[in-house]
């Protein structure tokens, strides 16, 4: 596929269509908020492409279907939170102190402006397999990345 997105009702300030991997973060954006907002089952793949400016077919293009959508979502929420998890832990060579950076990056995550955390911890599709499974990794990779660091350095 190209690595330029079909045009849709908003393009770049220079008039051009927008790259491919900036289309995806645009409407994974406009997901988020939408998401965020009303709850997988209330958000309409309407809204989210109204959200983005751009028309449905331009965000079918990008994601097949309204899960697919929230899994691509939910998987860079969850790395967002791992790295921030791990960028506290590697600030300090003290063992105290990394569990607490740890548990602080994982509340300022939490408390962080957007209420992103909602698409993990308050998810409406829980009982999903895929959304379940990811939510279980992201939860077993922050604990064994804060387990397998200090027990090395121990």
């Amino acid at each position: 596929m190209s690595d330029y997105a079909v045009s849709s009702t908003i393009n770049d300030p220079t008039g051009g269509r927008l790259p491919r991997k900036e289309r995806r973060a645009q409407l994974l954006a406009a997901a988020r908020k939408v998401f965020v907002a009303s709850g997988y089952h209330a958000a309409a793949m309407d809204d989210i492409a109204e959200q983005a400016g751009v028309s449905k077919p331009v965000l079918y293009q990008h994601f097949p279907g309204k899960l697919e959508l929230y899994l691509a979502l939910l998987a860079e929420q969850a790395d967002e939170l791992v790295a921030r998890v791990r960028a506290a832990m590697n600030s300090t060579t003290d063992n105290r102190r990394r569990v607490y950076n740890a548990l602080a990056a994982y509340f300022d995550y939490v408390d962080a402006d957007g209420e992103a955390f909602r698409l993990i911890f308050e998810s409406d599709l829980r009982n999903q397999p895929e959304v379940a499974k990811q939510m279980e990794q992201t939860a077993r990779t922050c604990m064994s990345e804060i387990a397998d660091l200090i027990s090395t350095d121990t």
